[in-house]
């Protein structure tokens, strides 16, 4: 019900099909209710969850700025600007408004054509669609926002910090280590992931480590034991402890359920 608070250059958008889910992006919460989609942007620091347990249909496609092949001339003047543009976190789009409408439809046509031959130039097709309803309709509303340096500061330290995270969570981590990745002191640190994940960051940590597992458990054969190791658990007891606390089932019940 809650996915890893993490960032990428891809864009990203999702599309909620039936229930609601909300969505923390770089400080803001945000709720996307049936029929609603949400466009990321570049670098932002998001993550989607349940806030009342309910589950929620939905589908998401990344689209990575660089690989959409467009002319450096329209990528410079256009394209760049945007994904740069740190006042444009994200777009709740709605299909009671023409522009969320429109890029809803565009977004319906990526996913019904997810299974077919043309779905490459399909995915050109809608992007570019998509990022000119993007640009017409939110840099207008960009250029009245006062960015806040203090604000700019906090979520490039949790984005390092985050980042430390992902990619050190199979050894053994301190929040001492956590802190100096993000050049604060680690009452700050803690203070940073309370107020944005609501989690300290050893709990992020562990989070990490058991979404890590889970995809071991679901794409691998690895004994328990080899699996507990590989991301950063000291026994395969504390492990399973974990997981179930985490997951809400045993590793060896997740395992057979995604076998």
């Amino acid at each position: 019900m809650r996915a890893i608070c993490h960032w990428h250059m891809d864009l990203e958008f999702t599309r909620v099909l039936k229930g609601h889910m909300m969505y923390f992006v770089n400080g803001e919460i945000v709720r996307v209710d049936e029929g609603e989609a949400i466009f990321i942007n570049s670098r932002a620091l998001h993550y989607g969850f349940s806030d009342d347990g309910e589950e929620c249909d939905f589908y998401c496609a990344l689209i990575h700025p660089i690989r959409v092949g467009a002319p450096p001339e329209v990528y410079r003047h256009f394209i760049l600007p945007f994904i740069e543009n740190k006042d444009i976190p994200f777009a709740l789009l709605r299909p009671d408004d023409s522009t969320g409408r429109d890029i809803v439809h565009q977004l319906d046509r990526l996913f019904e054509a997810s299974d077919d031959r043309t779905l490459a130039i399909t995915a050109l097709s809608a992007f570019f669609s998509i990022i000119a309803d993007l640009v017409e309709r939110e840099e207008p509303r960009a250029q009245n926002n006062t960015a806040s340096t203090h604000q700019d500061t906090t979520l490039s330290a949790m984005r390092a910090m985050t980042d430390y995270i992902q990619g050190h969570y199979m050894e053994n981590i301190t929040l001492r280590d956590i802190a100096r990745a993000g050049a604060v002191g680690r009452s700050t640190c803690g203070s940073i992931f309370r107020h944005n994940l609501a989690q300290t960051p050893m709990q992020y940590t562990v989070s990490m480590r058991v979404h890590a597992a889970a995809g071991l458990l679901r794409d691998t054969e690895l004994p328990m034991a080899s699996v507990a190791k590989n991301t950063g658990f000291s026994s395969a007891s504390y492990f399973a402890k974990t997981f179930n606390k985490v997951m809400g089932c045993t590793p060896k019940a997740f395992r057979n359920t995604h076998d």
